[in-house]
């Protein structure tokens, strides 16, 4: 009977080590130690209640679009290029044809941003017009444009900005979700400096947003505008000779016998003093002479 006992009792023992030996295997050592790490915040929070202001602010909030939980806003996938082009153009008329010009441009929606024509020697103008052509309308727009006189340089340049736009929007969403939450505990402060650092860090947020949002407006322009320069040129004008009359040589012969004289009058009064050096010196030198042979 002690023997059955005894049996009885080891069996108990086993199934009670076996049972313990489970339950340690799935216990969660990740627990154990964040149940460790919450406790040594709490008391940590405990032991300095008087934490600045603007970490818990700033700790409150978490830039969504860098690693927040916030919902972002979706990001247009077209490209955004600019493009730019400058024509050199010879013509027979810069007024007429910066009215053509002008004409093209309005058949197109675009706009004149600037004009000039300035006169040049001999009745030669020139001239200078910058145009902004609708982007969708750049290439057959640029080819009537080069169709109003000889083409004598031609030049095309695109620009893709399409990824700092993108990183643009990315930021603004950012910033725009992170100024809300600002409002927000702008909305639930309890005292009067919780109040002024969460306007603090309003305006620090809002002077970023303004600024990604007059880039994103410059490239809306840059973008959805092309640009187009014309320089405009007249051609040489290839002088004839002409017949010659009576007056007219009479009135060159004498501007030459007067360019003459006054040529001469000036040699003379250049002259002069080397003459008069020059006599002197040859006076001096014949009564040294003649009182020598004396």
């Amino acid at each position: 009977m002690k023997f059955i006992s005894a049996i009885i009792f080891l069996m108990v023992l086993v199934v009670l080590f076996t049972a313990g030996c489970m339950a340690y295997e799935n216990v969660n050592p990740e627990s154990v130690i964040k149940m460790a790490s919450d406790e040594t915040d709490w008391t940590s929070a405990q032991e300095s209640p008087s934490a600045p202001i603007a970490m818990n602010v700033r700790a409150t909030i978490a830039p969504s679009g860098y690693g927040g939980n916030t919902e972002e806003k979706p990001v247009s996938s077209d490209q955004k290029i600019i493009k730019t082009a400058e024509v050199k153009i010879e013509v027979q008329n810069v007024s007429s044809s910066a009215e053509i010009i002008q004409n093209i441009t309005e058949k197109y929606d675009g706009i004149i941003q600037s004009s000039s024509i300035i006169a040049g020697t001999k009745n030669k103008y020139s001239g200078t017009v910058v145009v902004r052509i609708p982007a969708d309308s750049f290439d057959i727009a640029l080819l009537e444009l080069k169709s109003i006189g000889k083409i004598l340089s031609s030049s095309i340049r695109a620009e893709d900005v399409t990824e700092e736009y993108i990183d643009l929007v990315a930021q603004k969403n950012s910033l725009s979700n992170q100024l809300e939450q600002y409002n927000r505990l702008l909305v639930k402060g309890q005292n009067v400096s919780e109040i002024l650092e969460v306007q603090k860090e309003i305006e620090r947020v809002q002077v970023q947003l303004d600024r990604i949002v007059g880039r994103m407006k410059y490239l809306d322009n840059r973008t959805s505008f092309s640009t187009i320069t014309i320089n405009l040129l007249e051609p040489a004008q290839v002088e004839t000779p002409s017949g010659y009359s009576i007056p007219e040589v009479i009135s060159e012969g004498i501007e030459g016998f007067f360019n003459t004289v006054v040529w001469l009058f000036i040699v003379i009064l250049t002259l002069l003093p080397l003459i008069l050096v020059g006599g002197a010196g040859f006076f001096v030198f014949k009564r040294w002479k003649k009182n020598r042979i004396s």
